[in-house]
């Protein structure tokens, strides 16, 4: 795969020799792909904007390079990198319409008016705004504002598209239906995106890659997929997703499977992760959705475990089931409401808790 973009190394420090420094980012690597969609996920002040205003040129490097397809750009000004940015705030020119919006930049570069003409048209039909070509950004809505805004940046043909959270402003199924939307213009337009989020739904729905950061530091990079079911440490599976730790000691092991003593004596079977030992202080955890939930008489599975629902959250389409399963050990499960909406447990029944050795996994740190 072509690298579109090769972080190398890379440190900002705001305030350096004052008696504060604040270290933004430390000795971060990474590569973005070309035609990728490629998101920066963590939770705020974790260096991920920074990121992205190193690449795009509005802040310097205190250390480390930044390549943008093999030439080095971490010296280069802003407006010579072929590069461009939709910020969360859209920043549209009032006084102007739509068209007049997306063809300020192509008119500072001094194109010609018949290239204006006919880019501005590609670009309004990419976001579907042709039709409003003629309004004012009052005149709009957040949603429609912020097709305007990408139309904008994508007009020039960037060869990367750095959005900073450009969907925050907008309301749930607003954000929702803009997903997609962004993910289909991605494949459309061909240009790596380089998305930034602390929302993890965003980041699990949209993208091809995601590196997690925290505290200026890559945590894990990978696919949805691998940043959900393998995460590396804590803070990952902490962060994406709803999850259950368990701290404990290992008391047997094989090659696939290991032995868990949680509690007093309790007994967890998890899937080996590797180079571990008898007698390694681990964490385990176990995904909500993994654990299957039944009354006694109902449980089908010799892997059940007794429990008693000590609380819920209902939460419409499903429910968050605190099972209490004795020996100080608590198990946040997730069960959908009966066909009549009914919640199927109540607090104080006694349940069924299963779930396979093979959902529950030790973290490799």
């Amino acid at each position: 795969m072509t690298a579109a973009i090769d972080i190398r190394g890379v440190t900002k420090i705001y305030n350096p020799g004052s008696n504060q420094p604040v270290k933004a980012l430390d000795d971060v690597s990474l590569t973005i792909n070309d035609n990728e969609f490629f998101t920066l996920l963590g939770p705020s002040g974790c260096g991920k904007t920074t990121l992205l205003r190193l690449i795009a040129g509005f802040e310097q490097v205190s250390g480390g390079e930044i390549m943008l397809f093999d030439d080095e750009i971490e010296n280069l000004e802003p407006n010579r990198r072929p590069v461009n940015t939709v910020f969360q705030h859209y920043a549209l020119f009032p006084h102007m319409t739509v068209a007049q919006n997306v063809a300020f930049g192509l008119e500072r570069l001094k194109k010609p008016r018949p290239e204006i003409k006919a880019t501005v048209e590609r670009v309004l039909s990419l976001v579907k705004m042709k039709h409003l070509a003629d309004r004012r950004p009052n005149q709009l809505s957040g949603g429609q504002q912020q097709r305007v805004a990408l139309a904008r940046a994508l007009a020039p043909s960037p060869k990367v598209l750095l959005l900073d959270e450009p969907l925050s402003a907008l309301d749930l199924k607003l954000r929702q239906a803009m997903r997609e939307e962004l993910k289909q213009l991605q494949k459309e337009t061909g240009i790596t995106f380089v998305f930034v989020t602390h929302d993890q739904e965003e980041a699990l729905a949209m993208s091809d890659r995601i590196a997690v950061m925290s505290e200026g530091e890559v945590q894990q990079i990978g696919g949805p997929t691998d940043i959900y079911e393998h995460p590396l440490n804590r803070f990952v599976a902490d962060f994406i997703g709803d999850t259950n730790f368990l701290d404990g000691e290992i008391v047997d092991l094989n090659e696939d499977l290991v032995t868990c003593r949680i509690g007093e004596q309790s007994m967890f079977e998890a899937e080996n992760s590797g180079g571990h030992r008898v007698g390694d202080r681990v964490t385990l955890f176990l995904r909500p959705e993994k654990i299957r939930l039944s009354t006694p008489d109902d449980a089908v599975s010799t892997e059940s475990r007794p429990g008693t629902v000590a609380n819920i959250v209902y939460l419409g389409n499903q429910a968050a089931y605190t099972v209490d399963m004795g020996d100080g050990v608590e198990l946040t499960a997730q069960a959908r409401p009966r066909e009549d909406g009914k919640l199927p447990f109540a607090v104080g029944d006694s349940l069924a808790v299963g779930f396979s050795a093979r959902a529950l996994r030790v973290l490799a740190q």
